[in-house]
């Protein structure tokens, strides 16, 4: 009996929970065929090329990878028409936390000031050599050694010479034959002399015979044995190649002579100084150890070829040296003045993002977007950097903060391409 009493429960529960079980399958509505309803044939987004992720300016037309892997990123027609997928797009909030600082390309006054170090020459145009125009002998030395200063008209050495004395003599003679002629009353003799005299004169004047021994000789004075050679101008003996006693001829050189009233200080400037120098253009030159001394002077040359080992280019520039301070062979501090550029489109030089090969900066597009744009740089001073092609007067522009937006892209550019996502990311790289 109980044994039947059991098995009736048992078949009564079973029965209620299938009776339940029935009823929620009846009121549970039959499920979608697909849960997802696929899309239409012409709902897709049409791409229209992929884009480098590192350069935006590489495209292609088909899915690829750069250098380092990393997939293309799509562009679609509708974000190419409306602009929203070009360029960096990151929260405004996060932005002012990345500390990022703008300011805008505008056209400007250029200048800059090219520093540089030298070294004092001698100004090879005011070299001369001595040499003799007779043959004889040297009697006496004034200047006797390299380095030795003289002034200008200073006599550098005396000479002895039978042909510088017969030709004082015969000048000598004319001058009083045309005096005797004169005295006589023949006037017609004592003109035909005067000829000989203006002959002999010149003849002595040729020979470098000082103008005053020639006057002394039209007063009567009688011939010197010897004759002096002076010094044209002020300066130093740099070769000396007699001594006293010595026989010279005019083949000789006797005496080099350099001039340094007026120096050469020969500096190097670089090849990406160039376009700031040119023949002309002011320098002011100082010494270490002579504070507060300086020496205004000029680009005289720029010599035509470039040293292969330094890339430099070799500018000479020339200086007045009345009291002979700047010398042969001292080191100087050069700073030539280029000449102002006016309306020169420029920005900071902490704008310009520069990788070796290119050039870039990034322009301020707003609500949180940016977009790097490739640039043609000109040239540069200390603050500045001339822009030839790539932006416009006006357009905002990135200061700093730029690799901290490059990183946040390419963060967020990741994570986009990590969900595998049909749609292009919010942030594309640069």
């Amino acid at each position: 009996m109980r044994r039947t009493n059991t098995l009736l429960i048992v078949t009564l529960g079973a029965g209620i929970a299938l009776g339940i079980a029935l009823g929620w399958w009846l009121k549970t509505p039959a499920p979608e065929t697909h849960a997802r309803p696929t899309a239409q044939p012409d709902s897709p987004r049409k791409i229209l090329y992929y884009r480098n992720p590192m350069n935006p300016q590489v495209t292609a037309d088909k899915p690829s990878k750069d250098s380092m892997g990393m997939d293309y990123i799509p562009v679609y027609a509708d974000a190419e028409n409306t602009g929203a997928d070009s360029g960096i797009r990151i929260d405004p909030r996060l932005v002012q936390n990345l500390g990022v600082r703008t300011g805008v390309v505008e056209k400007r006054a250029f200048s800059r000031s090219v520093r540089t170090v030298g070294t004092v020459l001698i100004d090879e145009r005011g070299v001369s050599a001595f040499s003799p125009k007779v043959s004889g002998w040297l009697e006496r030395l004034h200047a006797k050694a390299v380095g030795d200063v003289v002034e200008r008209g200073q006599p550098l050495a005396e000479i002895y010479s039978p042909e510088l004395l017969s030709a004082q003599e015969e000048y000598r003679i004319a001058v009083q034959a045309s005096r005797k002629l004169l005295g006589a009353g023949d006037v017609g003799m004592h003109h035909e002399t005067q000829d000989l005299v203006q002959a002999a004169r010149e003849r002595l004047r040729l020979l470098d015979i000082p103008a005053a021994d020639i006057a002394a000789l039209t007063q009567g004075k009688p011939a010197q044995r010897t004759v002096s050679l002076r010094a044209p101008y002020r300066g130093i003996v740099t070769e000396l190649d007699v001594r006293e006693g010595a026989s010279v001829t005019p083949e000789m050189r006797l005496f080099t002579l350099a001039d340094l009233s007026r120096i050469w200080v020969n500096v190097e400037v670089y090849a990406n100084q160039l376009p700031w120098v040119k023949v002309g253009d002011p320098v002011e030159l100082t010494l270490a150890f002579v504070p507060g001394r300086r020496w205004q002077g000029r680009i005289d040359y720029l010599y035509p070829t470039l040293n292969p080992q330094s890339r430099t280019v070799t500018a000479r520039l020339l200086f007045d040296n009345p009291d002979g301070v700047l010398r042969p062979g001292m080191y100087a501090n050069a700073t030539i003045g280029a000449a102002e550029r006016s309306t020169v489109l420029a920005v900071p030089r902490e704008a310009v993002l520069r990788t070796g090969t290119q050039d870039s900066v990034i322009l301020v597009l707003g609500e949180g977007r940016f977009q790097p744009v490739m640039v043609h740089v000109g040239a540069e001073n200390d603050d500045f950097v001339e822009i030839i092609d790539g932006l416009q007067a006006g357009q905002k522009i990135v200061l700093s903060g730029q690799f901290l937006l490059d990183a946040e892209a390419n963060f967020q550019g990741a994570g986009a391409r990590m969900q595998g996502g049909d749609a292009a990311p919010a942030v594309h790289q640069h």
